[in-house]
């Protein structure tokens, strides 16, 4: 019995922990984008983004690949990034390649209704971005 009580268990913690990432699997494109910090505030919701011409699209594909466009580097360029992603918790790992570096992204990650709501803060805890991504 004790036997079935843990395969059970581990069948149902393997099916919402797939269900969790396929929630992610598709394209995301940014909707709302938010800067906080004791200094400094802006909000840029989906109508002020269009109006510039922001775009910042994410590509979540099977077996854990990764692809970001974005032209809001401040470069006036679109550049695009791919790498992979993994979901631990409420955190979504990145690892993309940006020219020849490497570099790890984690975010804070929830779903707000069919919004996608990425968090995170600069290393010093001084400023967090929030961002919300509307499936394609």
């Amino acid at each position: 019995m004790k036997t079935f009580i843990l395969f059970s268990f581990l069948i149902v913690t393997s099916t919402v922990s797939r269900a969790q990432d396929t929630n992610f699997t598709g394209a995301w494109n940014l909707i709302d984008f938010e800067i906080i910090s004791d200094d400094y505030n802006e909000r840029l919701n989906e109508d002020k983004l269009k109006g510039d011409g922001s775009v910042w699209d994410l590509f979540f594909m099977e077996e854990s690949q990764f692809k970001q466009t974005s032209n809001m580097s401040g470069t006036g360029t679109m550049d695009s990034q791919e790498g992979s992603w993994e979901v631990k918790g409420n955190n979504l790992r990145l690892l993309i390649t940006m020219g020849v570096q490497k570099m790890e992204i984690i975010y804070i990650y929830e779903f707000e209704e069919n919004l996608l709501v990425l968090k995170r803060k600069n290393p010093a805890g001084t400023m967090e971005i929030i961002s919300k991504f509307r499936m394609k």
